[in-house]
């Protein structure tokens, strides 16, 4: 066999996907298909046989290692070893590579030295799940030796073919600032079989803190076996869904932004597929763009509805973020509260506040600017008040304060009540409510972040017009379910 330099082997870069990703890769018709190109196997996972697609790993969701004991060859047409040197790029998906060690003991970074035409190692990867695969490609990288000054960032020309491009990143052959030729790779690359972890559950997504250890990664929501995923609620830019295996931890609830309400859902329907990419909106996990596939259930049905109890909160609860996370996009209820006494257009000049007078917007913008000293002044003092609800966020997004005095300490949360459209809170300033249900929205900011968002008349229970007379149970309350016959027959 002859030694070549890995990036010689131009011909592998697409020509050879086809044979190691499926018919979904197109090659380029000037590609030499007889070319030598790479195989990437993995042999070990975690020092066991890598997992069956019938029995995976659980998700990992990032604060764990994976070893992956791996095999790297170069091959020809024939499945014949080929005889060279050079090093590759290293990298999985869906996951991160924490580092790359040959069986020699070289590290290099997230990059591998194949020697001979092969290369054994171990791969330390974290957050993988689905089907993870290990890619290795030749991306013409060759690290500078410590103390030297790379050819990529030396302010001259050393590319042989004279492109009068110099370094990195104007240089589209130096792979990162400290590369040490100007020469491009063959972009030869090969992908591993899946290895076969969990799909991320509803709570890995959520994750045990305020934020979503998944930002911005397109997923596919594990919604099989025990994980069943029921709508709580329609809402008109998506809907919510509760996760029943993990009803006792928490953090299994989870919202889709839809961008408009879902056609062909209801809630107590069961979601059976739902994707999307994952997102944090001011501290609240979303699902946006989501895809999904639901079970649905009709009239007649309502014993098979699995609505679960909506969570009531108490004073301590509300008090503590991280509790109060474990909730987040879940139902929840308050009962015992009141409305805030002070809510109302009138300006609260001086910070004096009164039943009709909650405004803080003294310059008429729509909104309580909090670079503006009497804006920011009256804002924070209506925040500390637990009997007044500033007048713009009400008027802008429906928001309001309720309350509740036990001992002398109040407790406050804000709710929404749009969902019972007949509740007017303005005629009711200061009176009891004796229940409020709905999901559990956060914004982070300010000293208020979460928001209980009524679904339907149901969840508002008072003594007065528009309220609903009593609670109802979790499979009784907003539910709507589907009629089997046509209800066009008659004009069709």
């Amino acid at each position: 066999m002859s030694k070549r330099p890995l990036r010689a082997l131009a011909a592998l870069a697409i020509a050879s996907m086809p044979a190691v990703l499926g018919a979904s890769c197109t090659a380029n018709k000037e590609i030499d298909l007889g070319g030598p190109r790479l195989d990437v196997e993995v042999l070990r996972v975690n020092g066991g046989d890598p997992p069956a697609r019938e029995a995976p790993l659980p998700a990992n969701i990032g604060t764990t290692t994976e070893l992956w004991e791996v095999e790297v060859t170069a091959v020809d047409a024939s499945g014949d070893l080929v005889d060279f040197d050079g090093l590759l790029r290293v990298t999985v998906q869906p996951g991160a590579v924490i580092s790359v060690q040959r069986e020699d003991g070289e590290s290099l970074g997230r990059n591998l030295r194949l020697e001979n035409g092969v290369a054994r190692a171990v791969v330390e990867v974290t957050a993988v799940y689905g089907d993870a695969r290990l890619w290795v490609e030749d991306l013409g990288y060759t690290p500078a030796e410590p103390g030297t000054t790379p050819k990529c960032a030396n302010g001259k020309n050393d590319d042989p073919s004279d492109d009068v491009l110099v370094d990195f990143p104007n240089d589209p052959g130096c792979a990162f600032a400290d590369d040490d030729t100007e020469e491009g790779g063959s972009f030869a690359a090969a992908v591993s079989d899946g290895v076969h972890y969990e799909l991320p559950t509803v709570r890995n997504i959520q994750g045990a803190g305020s934020r979503t250890p998944f930002p911005f990664e397109s997923i596919e929501v594990n919604a099989s076996g025990e994980h069943e995923l029921i709508v709580t609620r329609i809402s008109k830019d998506g809907f919510y869904v509760t996760d029943l295996a993990d009803q006792a931890s928490g953090h299994n609830h989870l919202y889709a932004f839809n961008f408009s309400t879902p056609r062909g859902m209801r809630v107590c329907d069961r979601v059976t597929y739902l994707a999307g990419t994952v997102s944090e909106f001011f501290g609240f996990t979303g699902l946006n763009f989501p895809s999904f596939d639901v079970v649905p259930l009709f009239e007649g049905e309502e014993d098979k509805c699995k609505v679960p109890p909506a969570a009531v909160l108490d004073a301590a609860t509300i008090d503590d973020p991280n509790a109060m996370e474990k909730f987040e996009a879940g139902l929840v209820r308050v009962e015992g509260y009141h409305v805030a006494a002070n809510l109302g257009p009138e300006l609260a000049t001086n910070n004096v506040f009164g039943e009709n007078k909650s405004n803080c917007d003294f310059n008429g913008d729509g909104r309580v600017d909090f670079g503006n000293d009497s804006e920011a002044s009256c804002g924070d003092a209506c925040s500390r008040d637990p009997e007044c609800s500033e007048w713009t966020a009400y008027l802008s997004r429906g928001n309001y304060k309720v309350a509740k005095t036990s001992g002398g300490a109040a407790s406050v949360i804000i709710v929404q009540t749009d969902g019972a459209p007949e509740f007017n809170p303005l005629a009711h300033r200061g009176q009891p409510l004796t229940a409020v249900t709905g999901t559990l929205k956060n914004f982070s900011g300010g000293s208020l972040n979460w928001t209980i968002e009524a679904r339907c008349p149901d969840d508002v229970v008072c003594a007065f017009p528009g309220c609903s007379e009593m609670v109802k149970g979790p499979t009784e309350a907003c539910i709507d379910l589907r009629t089997i016959g046509d209800n066009d027959e008659g004009s069709n």
